[in-house]
């Protein structure tokens, strides 16, 4: 090929496979700020990464024989590192990925025995080391500004999880599903921040969860216990003469698929799972979930379930129904992204989703059932149309997606996991009031919600776990701020 020709072909390359072509020193990539070097073939980090100063997000995922990050401590202002599935089971202490300004790291599916906190930077604030082989934690107080620790599917006992989340003393999500805890670690009880639990999947909650189906199909079959009313239907397979399933895709999520369907004849949405794993838990765990949760009015009712040629289950299908706000944001890390111009709610409105998903916990709760992703993201809502007055007004509201759920036990950790899912409620509080237009001539009931809701969120989000109310006592309260509400 002629020199003019390779040029030509090179010019034609993204970003990424010219890289890995030429040398350090090109001017022309020190203003990159993303690059994406996914299933490149990598073995080591290019030389040329070096002349990228300005980098800030790196993909290097899929390179199965890239077991070094020498060098990444060169990039300044590099902030979010995904290396996820690549050879990086061996991370040394002290190197230079512990020197790395990092805020977020993706280290999934490395084959690591051991986090270390001392191979990891210190700065981190969102690290993942799912689908690890993880069973051994070193050097945890590295880990204190950590906000987000997603760490499911590793291999972590109750001894050596306990003092990760004493020293990881920001942290407010963790994600432990499917590992080795045979009890649950006292150290979440005492946790001043943690607010969003997944747990299902580990020994621990198995047996609870086992227990709890047990008592589900007695009650169904006595027939003569209220939760056996509305308890979902078991269907043999999803080739039922009773269901119908649709090509139409209403949404795509970890491991599942959900599309439009028919059962005996009414509209409904039909979730098929196409992966036993996922990143807060396990398919089987959220397919019972749904059996134990059919008769609760204000979740996305589970109206029926089964098992082949997969597992899936079929939901109530509510037409025009959208989140009430938006997944968290690299920046916002654990807090729901909210557009205040089109997810805006008027204050009696958020009165409505408040007193509702409340409702929902309280029901959860009271059976020993925690749900773990408490978010507006999760909340689904619909709205009057056409709306009155030209405002939209809720007509609907249920809490959705159990894929972080699990079964406790109510004897010995009740108090601890309800406190947990309070202050994550006390956060979606707060979302709500974000979303509430505020206006110099508000009414004297906007006025005494908003109040009431800011004043029953702070109680929900203290760090004194003793201080805070339970679900049955915000459920009292949220209708008694409606009362108020309604004689002003």
């Amino acid at each position: 090929m002629s020199a003019e020709a390779e040029d030509d072909a090179l010019d034609s390359w993204t970003p990424a496979l010219r890289l890995l072509r030429l040398e350090p020193g090109l001017r022309e990539f020190s203003a990159l700020e993303r690059l994406d070097l996914r299933d490149a073939g990598l073995v080591q980090l290019p030389l040329a990464l070096a002349a990228c100063v300005q980098l800030v997000q790196l993909d290097l995922g899929g390179n199965r024989a890239l077991d070094s990050l020498d060098g990444i401590d060169r990039l300044p202002r590099l902030r979010i590192l995904f290396a996820s599935g690549c050879g990086l089971a061996d991370l040394p202490p002290h190197g230079p990925l512990s020197r790395a300004q990092l805020s977020m790291l993706a280290l999934k599916a490395n084959g690591m025995t051991l986090l270390d906190g001392d191979a990891l930077p210190a700065t981190l604030v969102w690290f993942i080391a799912a689908n690890n082989a993880i069973r051994a934690v070193r050097a945890p107080h590295r880990l204190q500004k950590v906000r987000k620790l997603m760490l499911s599917h590793n291999a972590l006992t109750t001894e050596a999880l306990e003092p990760l989340i004493d020293a990881a003393s920001s942290l407010e999500m963790l994600r432990v599903a499917c590992n080795k805890l045979e009890t649950l670690p006292a150290a979440i009880g005492r946790h001043p921040k943690l607010a969003w639990l997944a747990i299902g999947g580990n020994p621990y909650a198995q047996r609870q969860l086992e227990a709890r189906c047990a008592r589900a199909q007695d009650s169904a079959a006595s027939e003569a216990a209220s939760e056996a009313e509305g308890a979902p239907l078991l269907l043999a397979s999803s080739e039922s003469p009773e269901l119908a399933i649709g090509e139409e895709v209403l949404g795509r999520g970890s491991g599942a698929t959900v599309v439009i369907g028919s059962l005996r004849g009414l509209p409904v949405a039909v979730k098929l799972w196409t992966a036993a794993h996922f990143s807060d838990g396990d398919a089987r765990g959220e397919w019972e979930m749904g059996r134990l949760t059919g008769a609760c009015t204000h979740v996305v009712r589970t109206l029926a379930v089964f098992q082949a040629p997969q597992l899936g289950m079929v939901l109530e299908l509510l037409d025009g129904a959208s989140a009430a706000g938006g997944p968290p944001s690299f920046d916002s890390v654990t807090r729901d992204a909210l557009d205040t111009t089109a997810q805006a709610l008027a204050l009696a409105d958020a009165l409505r989703v408040a007193r509702e998903v409340g409702s929902a916990l309280a029901w959860l709760h009271s059976r020993g059932l925690m749900h773990g992703d408490i978010y507006l993201h999760n909340t689904l809502l619909c709205f009057e149309h056409p709306p009155p007055a030209g405002e939209r007004r809720v007509s609907a509201v249920r809490l959705s997606d159990f894929g972080a759920a699990a079964c406790y036990s109510k004897t010995d950790d009740g108090h601890a996991l309800e406190r947990v899912e309070v202050r994550s409620f006390g956060y979606l509080l707060d979302d709500l009031a974000i979303l509430c237009r505020s206006t110099e001539s508000a009414s004297a009931p906007d006025v005494h919600i908003r109040n009431a809701l800011a004043a029953l969120a702070e109680r929900c989000c203290t760090a004194e776990s003793e201080q805070a109310p339970g679900f049955a006592q915000i459920v009292d309260e949220l209708e008694a701020i409606g009362a108020v509400s309604l004689a002003l």
